[in-house]
This record gives structure tokens, sequence and C-alpha cells, in this order.
């Protein structure tokens, strides 16, 4: 099927060399935004591992320590505190007849969530496990907030613990 070439492109064909100095120029131009646009998204990722560095990596523990907590009667736990990271297995004592399931939450004193578990079930000793590296958590206070999931599928609070992440002496 032959189509016809407009008159408009006998006209740029005498200025071909122009129209394609000025396509190379705007092609140019915008490479170079987005590169100084790049430039500076790698100069905020910069900062923030920096940032990152200064409060400390995630270390790998040196040693083990085993946690029990009664949530009937939950007191002031207390994490970290040595030269090296420890591994800290809580054990929760989640003796209940009207949950199977349980979320455990870990926040910050100000509320801000840290992480969460979700669906945890009790071994045969009625405990929910829960591990954590001690350089995970910067120095502060946190609370770790255990909800029961209810037949319908809501959660219900069921207990909530102090922790105070001591940091490196």
């Amino acid at each position: 099927m032959p189509t016809e070439i407009g008159p408009w492109i006998d006209r740029l064909r005498e200025h071909r060399l122009a129209v394609g100095a000025v396509t190379a120029l705007v092609a140019l131009a915008v490479a170079l935004i987005w590169v100084a646009w790049r430039w500076g998204v790698a100069e905020d990722r910069m900062d923030m591992l920096q940032k990152q560095a200064d409060a400390g990596f995630l270390q790998a523990p040196s040693t083990n320590r085993l946690v029990r907590v009664d949530l009937r009667s939950p007191g002031a736990v207390s994490i970290g505190g040595g030269d090296f990271p420890e591994r800290v297995d809580f054990l929760l004592n989640a003796r209940s007849d009207r949950y199977a399931r349980f979320r455990v939450s870990l926040l910050r004193q100000d509320g801000t969530l840290v992480f969460r578990a979700d669906q945890l079930v009790r071994d045969s000793n009625m405990d929910l496990r829960l591990s954590l590296n001690s350089s995970a958590l910067p120095q502060g206070n946190y609370v770790i907030r255990v909800e029961g999931h209810a037949r319908d599928g809501r959660t219900e609070p069921f207990s909530e613990v102090t922790l105070r992440a001591l940091g490196k002496q």
C-alpha cells in the first residue's frame, strides 16, 4: 500500500543535519538531568547507610540466653548490656483456654512497631517461643505485646511485658 510523503518531509531533508544535532542535544540534556537526579538519590542512600553504620549493624550473637516470662504476672525484662551481642530466647507462658493462636508484637516505647510475629501456636508447655538478636535493638525501652486470636478472627489484648535493651557497655 503506497503512501504519499508530505511536503514537510522534503523540507526537513534539507535540514537533516540540524534536526539530528537538536535531537542529540535534547537526548543528552535528558540524560544529564536523569543522572543528576539519580546522583541525589545515591547521596541520600549514602547518608542513610552512614547513619545506620553509626548506630551499629546486626552482629552475630556470641551467647544464648533463655528468658522465661509469665504473662499472667509480667515484670520488666532486660537484654543486652554485655560487650558482645546475645541470642535471647523468650518463653512467653500463655496459659489460656480462650485462644489457640497468638500475635506477638515488639514496639518501641512510643508505639512504633519494630516487628510482629503472627499466628503463633504454643508448644507442649503452653509457651510461645520467640528469639531475637540483642544487637537488633538500639538501647531503649520496648513493649512486648501479646494478643490472642479470637474465634471470629479478631485479635484481643492478652498481656504486655516491658523490655529494656541496654546496648553495649
